[in-house]
C-alpha cells in the first residue's frame, strides 16, 4: 500500500472521518495525527501541552517586556528616544511580516521540524537536502547560542540585584559565571526531572508575566519622571561616539531586534 492508498484509508476510517475542519478542537490527539498522516508521518509524541499552558510557554519563551528592560540602554545610548520609538515600530513590522509567512507553513505542514522540514518541502529537488541540512544545523546552533546567552543574561541579573541589595557585595567575573550555569542546571532539572510539571509551570510564569508587567507599568507611569512629546520622538543620542548619527542608529537598532528574539525561537 503506498502513501496515498495509506491517507485514503485514514481519512475514510471511522475514528477519523470527516475533514481537518470538521474535527472539534477538544480532540487535540486526533486533530494532530489527522494533520501528520496527511504529511505522511505518524503521531508518536505525547500531547502534554493544553492551550493555556502552551500560551504560557509562548508569553515565556516570548520574554517581551522583560528583555525591554534589560537591553533598554543599549537602544537609548546608540539612537535615543527616536531610536527606541521607531527602531521598535520597524522591527515589529519585519517580525510580524516574516511570521505570516512562518504561520502560513506551519498551517500548511504542521510538524515539528519546522524550518527544515519547510525547506525541505519548497528548495528544488537538486539542493533540497543540501539545503534543508544547513538549515535544520542553524536551528540546532541558535537554540544553543539562546540557551547560553538567556543563562548568561539571567546570571549576571541576579548578580546585579545582590550588588543593589548588599552594598558591601564585592562581585567577581567567576560568581557570574557560577549563577549562569546554576541557571542551566535548573532548566535541565526542570526538563528532565520533574517535565510532567512543564504545563503547571508555564501556567504559573504566565501568571507572574502579566502581574509583572502591570506592577513595573505602574511604577513607571506613576513614579518615573514625565518627558515632553517632543523629547520622546524627536530626541537623538550617539552616547557611542559613533561617526555618524545613521550609524548609531544601527548600532542602537539590535536591542530593538532582541525584543523579538525570543519569536524566531518559537519558530
Amino acid at each position: 500500500m503506498d502513501q496515498g492508498q495509506e491517507l485514503e484509508t485514514f481519512n475514510n476510517s471511522n475514528s477519523y472521518a470527516g475533514t481537518y475542519s470538521d474535527i472539534s478542537g477538544h480532540r487535540y490527539r486526533q486533530r494532530d495525527e489527522h494533520g501528520l498522516a496527511r504529511l505522511g508521518k505518524k503521531q508518536v509524541l505525547k500531547r502534554r501541552f493544553g492551550f493555556l499552558s502552551l500560551f504560557g510557554f509562548s508569553c515565556t519563551i516570548l520574554v517581551t517586556w522583560e528583555t525591554v528592560l534589560a537591553l533598554f540602554q543599549q537602544a537609548f545610548q546608540n539612537g535615543g528616544p527616536v531610536g527606541l520609538a521607531y527602531g521598535f515600530i520597524i522591527a515589529w513590522l519585519s517580525t510580524f511580516s516574516v511570521y505570516m509567512v512562518i504561520a502560513e507553513m506551519a498551517s500548511l505542514a504542521p510538524t515539528a521540524g519546522g524550518q527544515y522540514f519547510w525547506v525541505s518541502m519548497l528548495a528544488p529537488r537538486k539542493y533540497k537536502r543540501f539545503a534543508s541540512y544547513i538549515t535544520g544545523w542553524l536551528t540546532s546552533i541558535a537554540w544553543v547560542a539562546v540557551l547560553a546567552t538567556g543563562s548568561i543574561y539571567v546570571g549576571t541579573i541576579i548578580q546585579g540585584l545582590i550588588i543593589l541589595n548588599y552594598p558591601d557585595y564585592e562581585s567577581q567575573k567567576w560568581q557570574g559565571t557560577l549563577l549562569c550555569w546554576l541557571v542551566i542546571a535548573v532548566a535541565v532539572f526542570v526538563n528532565t526531572v520533574v517535565s510532567g510539571l512543564l504545563p503547571i509551570i508555564e501556567g504559573i510564569i504566565l501568571v507572574f508575566h502579566v502581574l509583572g508587567f502591570v506592577a513595573v507599568l505602574i511604577l513607571l507611569v506613576y513614579l518615573a519622571p514625565h518627558g515632553s512629546v517632543a523629547t520622546v520622538f524627536q530626541t537623538s543620542l550617539n552616547e557611542g561616539g559613533w561617526p555618524t548619527q545613521g550609524l548609531s542608529y544601527c548600532v542602537g537598532f539590535i536591542g530593538n531586534v532582541a525584543t523579538f528574539v525570543g519569536g524566531w525561537n518559537l519558530a
